[in-house]
C-alpha cells in the first residue's frame, strides 16, 4: 500500500497522527482491546508460511500512526527500531493482494468489536441509531490500476480517473462507524447510448429490407404472371389482365416508398456508426481509449472468493448494492431504526426493500430529486411530480422557528407504499427541497434532527481521505485497493475508540479511569453542533441556499475558517457553557 507524502496536518486527528512514536505505541495498546488475534486469526491459512497473517495486519494499522510514507520505510526505519524486525515488504504487499481474505468479515468484526466496548464505556441511553449511504469519487494518478475509469464527482461537477466508494455507515447515536463498502467504475453512457441508437438504426434497416425484399418478390411474380397472360392472349381473359395490370402499378408505387424507406433507413444507419465511432474516440467505455484499457492491471481470481465477489460489485448497480448492504447490516445484528440517503440513491426498489423490515422498527427517510418521477396525491387520487405537488399546496405552508424553516407536509402513495413529502426552504434565500419518508408519524422537526445525522458521512469522507489516506493507495491489483480502504476505515474507528479511552467523558469499567472531553474540536465538529446558528446566519445575511452551503463548508477548510470568524462569539458563549 504505497502512501503519499504526508502534508500539514490541521484538525482533531493532528494529535493522534503527528509522527510522535509514543502515540503509535499508545494506539498500538488500543489495538489489542479489538481482540486482533481472534479477528486476524480466521485467515492465518491462507499463508503456507513466513510471517503470521496477525503480525502483519496489525503492522499495517499502526504504520499510519508512526508517520510512515510507505510500507518499505516503516519497517525498515520505524518498525524495526521499535520491534526489532526486519525483512522484505513483499509478504505485506502479497497480502494485501490476496484475494482469498474477506476483508468485509474483518471491517464488520473490527466495528461490532468497537460497539461492544463502547457499549462498556458509555452510559445506555435512548438515541437515535441509524444507517448512512453516501458516496465518494476516490481518484487515482495510474490508468493501469485494475478497474480504474473516468467517474463524475457530483460536488465538482468534474470528471476524474479513479473510483467510487460507496459506503455504509452506522450511527450508534454518537459517532459514525464504517461497517461495509464497496468500489464501483462507471462505464460512461454517451458511448452506450450511441450503440443503442446503432443497434436500434441496424433493426430499422433489417425491418426495411425485409419488408422491401418480401414485396419485390411478390411484385416480380405478379409481374412475371401479367407478362405470361399478355402472351398467351386468351380469350376472355382481357379483364383479369386489366386487374393484374392495375395491381402491378399499385405495387410498383409501394415497391418505391419502401426502398425509399430502406435507403433512409442505411443512411440514418451509417450516420449512427460514424457517431459510434467518433464517441470510441471522445467518450470510450470507462473513460479510457481501446489501448489504454488492455493495459489495465488484470486477474483471475476464484469464484469462490471474496475477492471475485468484490470485484464484480464494481459493474454492479448502486442501488442493488445499497440493498445488499441493508440485509447484511440486518444479518450481522446491528439495530437502527433509520436508513438515511441522499437523492442519489433512493428508488421504489429500496424503499420496498425498507418496507419488508417495517416489523422490525426500521425507516427511511432521504432526500428527493425534483424530477419527473409521479406520485399520487392521497386526497384527490391525481399523479402529479414532486414540483407540481409543491406548487398545488403551496398555500398550506408552514413555519418552522426552531430550523427557520418554511415547510409543506404532503402525504402521497409511491406506487404501493404510502410515504410522507416535506418541502422544505430555510432561510430566506434557501431553495425548496424534499424529503420523503415512510414514518408517517415523525414530525418536520423530528425529521430535521434525524437527517442532521446523516452530515456524520461527509465528515468520515473528509477525515479520511485528509488523514487515513483513503483513496491514496496506488497498488495495480483491485484486491490491495479494497485492502488499503479496509485499514482506513478500521484506523478511523480505532481513533474512535482512542478518542474514547483519553478524551471522552467517561472510560467505565474497561480502564476504570474517568477523563474529560476534549477541549479543541476541529472545525467540523464544531459545524455539526452549531449546524442550525450556520443555517440562521448564512441564510438570512447571504439569501443562500445553506443546505447545499454547508456541504461546500464541510469539504473546505478556507470557507470553515471564514465560517468561524464569522460565527466567534456564539463559539465563545459555547466555550463558556
Amino acid at each position: 500500500m504505497q502512501q503519499s507524502k504526508s502534508t500539514k496536518i490541521n484538525g482533531e486527528f493532528q494529535k493522534f497522527i503527528d509522527g510522535d512514536n509514543k502515540t503509535g505505541l499508545c494506539l498500538e495498546e488500543t489495538l489489542k482491546f479489538f481482540e486482533i488475534r481472534r479477528i486476524f486469526g480466521k485467515f492465518e491459512a491462507v499463508k503456507q508460511g513466513g510471517i503470521h497473517v496477525t503480525l502483519i495486519l496489525t503492522a499495517l494499522l499502526v504504520m499510519l500512526f508512526y508517520n510512515a510514507r510507505n510500507i518499505h520505510s516503516y519497517f525498515s526505519r520505524q518498525f524495526g527500531k521499535v520491534s526489532g524486525i526486519r525483512g522484505s515488504k513483499n509478504p505485506y504487499y502479497d497480502l494485501l493482494g490476496n484475494e482469498y481474505i474477506c476483508w468485509r468479515a474483518i471491517l464488520y468484526l473490527f466495528a461490532k468489536r468497537y460497539l461492544n466496548l463502547v457499549g462498556q464505556i458509555r452510559e445506555s441511553t435512548v438515541q437515535t441509531r441509524a444507517l448512512i449511504f453516501d458516496d465518494s469519487p476516490l481518484e487515482k494518478r495510474g490508468k493501469k490500476i485494475e478497474g480504474v475509469s473516468k467517474v463524475h464527482d457530483h460536488v465538482t461537477g468534474n470528471f476524474i480517473f479513479g473510483y467510487k466508494i460507496l459506503v455504509c455507515g452506522y450511527w450508534d447515536g454518537s459517532n459514525f462507524i464504517p461497517v461495509d463498502f464497496s468500489l464501483h467504475r462507471e462505464r460512461g453512457k454517451e458511448l452506450d447510448k450511441a450503440r443503442g441508437k446503432r443497434n436500434k438504426a441496424k433493426r430499422k434497416v433489417r425491418k426495411a429490407r425485409s419488408a422491401y425484399q418480401e414485396h419485390k418478390a411478390r411484385h416480380d411474380k405478379t409481374r412475371t404472371k401479367l407478362n405470361e397472360l399478355r402472351k398467351e392472349k386468351v380469350n376472355g381473359g382481357k379483364s383479369d389482365i386489366e386487374k393484374l395490370e392495375k395491381y402491378v402499378t399499385r405495387s410498383k408505387k409501394k415497391l418505391s416508398k419502401l426502398r425509399k424507406n430502406m435507403k433512409t433507413a442505411e443512411a440514418d444507419l451509417e450516420k449512427k456508426i460514424k457517431l459510434v465511432k467518433e464517441k470510441q474516440k471522445t467518450a470510450p467505455l470507462y473513460g479510457l481509449p481501446a489501448s489504454t484499457y488492455r493495459k489495465q492491471f488484470k486477474k483471475e481470481r476464484h469464484e469462490d472468493s471474496p475477492g471475485f465477489q468484490r470485484k464484480q460489485e464494481a459493474d454492479q448497480s448502486k442501488a442493488k448494492i445499497v440493498i445488499e448492504m441493508i440485509r447484511r447490516a440486518i444479518n450481522k445484528g446491528l439495530v437502527f431504526e433509520y436508513v438515511l440517503f441522499d437523492s442519489w440513491f433512493f428508488s421504489k426498489e429500496i424503499l420496498c426493500c425498507i418496507e419488508s423490515f417495517r416489523s422490525r422498527g426500521i425507516k427511511l427517510i432521504a432526500m428527493l430529486k425534483m424530477g419527473k418521477t409521479l406520485y399520487r396525491d392521497c386526497l384527490d387520487g391525481q399523479e402529479k411530480q414532486v414540483a407540481a405537488l409543491r406548487k398545488k399546496y403551496r398555500e398550506k405552508v408552514k413555519r418552522s422557528r426552531r430550523f427557520n424553516a418554511w415547510y409543506i407536509k404532503v402525504a402521497v402513495w409511491y406506487g404501493s407504499h404510502r410515504v410522507n413529502l416535506f418541502f422544505v426552504k430555510i432561510g430566506n434565500g434557501g431553495k425548496w427541497k424534499c424529503l420523503v419518508t415512510n414514518d408517517l408519524d415523525l414530525s418536520f422537526n423530528k425529521l430535521m434532527e434525524i437527517y442532521h445525522i446523516r452530515w456524520s458521512i461527509e465528515v468520515f469522507f473528509k477525515d479520511a481521505k485528509q488523514y487515513l489516506q483513503l483513496g491514496k493507495c496506488q497498488c495495480n491489483n483491485f484486491d490491495s485497493q479494497i485492502a488499503a480502504a479496509t485499514l482506513s476505515m478500521m484506523q478511523y474507528i480505532m481513533l474512535l475508540l482512542y478518542k474514547q479511552m483519553h478524551y471522552g467523558q467517561s472510560l467505565g469499567s474497561i480502564f476504570d479511569l474517568l477523563g474529560r472531553q476534549a477541549q479543541e474540536e476541529n472545525v467540523t465538529r464544531y459545524l455539526l453542533e452549531l449546524f442550525w446558528e450556520i443555517v440562521n446566519k448564512i441564510g438570512k445575511l447571504l439569501k443562500v441556499d445553506c443546505m447545499e452551503l454547508f456541504e461546500e463548508i464541510i469539504r473546505d477548510n478556507q470557507r470553515a475558517d471564514e465560517i468561524l470568524k464569522l460565527l466567534g462569539p456564539i463559539l465563545e458563549q459555547k466555550r463558556v457553557v
